[in-house]
């Protein structure tokens, strides 16, 4: 988008929402093409790395004053990373108008225009023990260090908008993030596996897990962020058992997670088709689902109720195909 800022408002009304009675719905604000650091690249070059705001303003209950950051971190395998893609957009837009204060990212990839992403967190010495470290893994050792090196750069983007607290009326202290399949292993890593890496602590309030998966779970810790995970029963990339695992890593240390399964879907979000697949037993898509247990999680005040009503901590997802 080419324009300094847009306001609008989305024609998702509150009887749509009308299953989340105290969901705000909120015209927005977007200013794109924001430069919230750099990433060092192969020769010295460094890579200006963007973000977008979607920034809530006016709302169903008044003026939107301070409000939840949310981090969304796009999936690529690491090959791409679009802020702007449609999909991508299109939840970001619809999270602002839920009231929550969006900052999609774009990050350090396989290969930009020929040259090699480097990390800037570890020694060359520091990469071997990593990786030697990772033998285990169902996942080859370079999407381990693409990770890395995505990780890096989020944990800078969640230092930017940290620091756009004051100007951006952000409330910091209730902080989400959300990614989707190379996006939510980046996600998962930075909250689960940041410390254990030495890479830094994240300290999220609400995870949401689209399709990604982190290595070894054994990283998951008490006390860490509360996870939905999003899991396709035939995802040929991050199989369906792999999310199970995580269920029983987070059971057995006391973090707090749900799962939604989606029977028949593969992996992404045209297949996940999250604006229109229904949760079984209720109203709900699957992403006003999500937007519930963000608010459940960063805006405990409104005491919205996790999981939804008649639901428990695994949930089904409604079974068919998308159209084309």
């Amino acid at each position: 988008m080419n324009i300094k800022k847009l306001s609008c408002l989305f024609a998702l009304s509150l009887a749509a929402l009308g299953a989340q009675a105290s969901q705000r719905v909120c015209e927005y604000q977007l200013i794109p093409t924001q430069v919230y650091a750099t990433g060092l690249l192969e020769q010295g070059l460094q890579l200006p790395l963007l973000v977008d705001s979607y920034l809530p303003t006016n709302c169903s209950d008044g003026p939107a004053a301070v409000v939840q950051p949310v981090l969304l971190i796009p999936g690529g395998g690491f090959n791409w990373v679009e802020r702007d893609r449609e999909k991508i957009v299109e939840i970001a837009a619809g999270l602002a108008q839920a009231g929550f204060a969006v900052f999609p990212i774009e990050h350090r990839i396989r290969d930009w225009n020929g040259f090699a992403p480097v990390s800037e967190t570890k020694t060359s010495t520091e990469l071997k023990v990593y990786q030697r470290n990772l033998k285990k893994s169902p996942y080859p050792g370079d999407q381990h260090l693409q990770a890395l090196i995505a990780m890096e750069d989020a944990f800078k983007a969640q230092a930017w908008v940290k620091s756009k607290a004051a100007e951006y009326n952000l409330d910091i202290t209730k902080f989400g993030i959300l990614g989707g399949s190379s996006g939510a292993c980046t996600a998962l890593g930075m909250e689960y596996s940041g410390n254990n890496l030495s890479e830094g602590v994240s300290d999220f309030q609400a995870l949401i897990d689209m399709w990604g998966d982190f290595f070894p779970h054994t990283h998951m810790e008490a006390g860490e962020s509360p996870i939905l995970i999003l899991a396709g029963t035939v995802d040929p990339v991050i199989e369906y058992p792999l999310t199970t695992d995580i269920m029983q890593r987070a059971k057995a240390v006391g973090v707090d997670a749900s799962r939604i399964t989606m029977p028949g879907v593969k992996h992404g979000l045209d297949d996940a088709d999250i604006f229109n697949r229904l949760m079984v037993g209720t109203n709900l898509t699957i992403f006003q689902s999500m937007v519930q247990f963000l608010e459940a999680k960063l805006r405990p005040a409104t005491r919205q109720k996790w999981p939804p009503a008649g639901q428990t901590r695994e949930m089904m997802a409604e079974e068919y195909l998308p159209a084309p």
